[in-house]
């Protein structure tokens, strides 16, 4: 299976272009999975640089329905291609960040019809070797220290319990391999609820956002203290993760961090 980023906030290669957004493509025998779309500046250009044609791409799961992970289907649309769409059915619900007295709109901006789309709760199995998690149990609730991010429901502002944040839980021979999109859950909890759900006894990897930019010094290493017990093969500081949560996850587990960049790619 070969994992590529399509979109990241870094890039370390000439023609390809970044964003504050995320995008994997995921290719196994018989299928190419989009996971996330990021903002919608960067995709077209990086699928041409890769030279990917997205009339190839079987469908497209959402981590959840924030514009920085959906913003690209905007490119989709316009070319007039349509994947079929698999997401929690919480992603088309109006998302908005509140810091200082302002609303910020960051939710979706397109409408999934024309994708026909498919909303699961709680695990499907996409392939052979990857599941789509549904939602996440939220059990380590020191992970949840977010309070800007509002959600709508009958047209009343909630805080966001991020029932549609998702992960995609790739089965190896060597462990679990964890696909995140902001990991808006707590990345701790995801990777608890994928071992459980796939039966694994070892965590191989993690690749995407961890959401720890803006964490808590003592969120960061109680994150990274249990990471190393966990004894990954590798990490990624990706996206939404953060330079100061990568420099620590660096400094404690040395060789297995992987800072990604456009372009990069994970054959697992």
């Amino acid at each position: 299976m070969k994992i590529t980023v399509l979109v990241d906030n870094y890039i370390t290669k000439r023609d390809f272009i970044a964003e504050h957004g995320f995008s994997l493509l995921i290719e196994t025998d018989d299928k190419k999975i989009l996971f996330d779309t990021g903002q919608g500046y960067a995709l077209k250009n990086n699928l041409d640089v890769l030279k990917i044609n997205p009339h190839g791409i079987d469908f497209i799961v959402l981590s959840h329905g924030h514009d920085d992970h959906t913003g690209g289907l905007k490119f989709f649309i316009e070319e007039k291609v349509f994947p079929r769409i698999t997401a929690h059915p919480d992603v088309v619900l109006p998302k908005y960040k509140v810091e200082s007295g302002k609303k910020e709109n960051i939710g979706l901006k397109y409408s999934l019809g024309v994708f026909h789309p498919e909303f699961f709760k709680g695990p499907r199995a996409l392939d052979e070797k990857i599941v789509f998690s549904g939602e996440v149990p939220k059990v380590n609730q020191w992970e949840l220290e977010e309070t800007k991010y509002f959600r709508e429901v009958n047209e009343q502002l909630e805080k966001d319990p991020f029932t549609d944040d998702v992960s995609l839980f790739v089965t190896t021979d060597k462990g679990l391999v964890v696909l995140t999109g902001c990991a808006h859950s707590g990345i701790i909890n995801i990777i608890q609820y994928g071992l459980e759900v796939t039966h694994s006894d070892h965590l191989r990897g993690i690749i995407g956002g961890m959401h720890l930019k803006n964490a808590s010094q003592k969120r960061i290493e109680k994150t990274v203290s249990i990471l190393k017990e966990l004894n990954p093969e590798f990490i990624t500081v990706s996206h939404c993760t953060g330079l100061e949560a990568g420099v620590v996850f660096k400094n404690v587990l040395k060789d297995k961090v992987i800072f990604t960049s456009v372009g990069m790619w994970f054959s697992i």
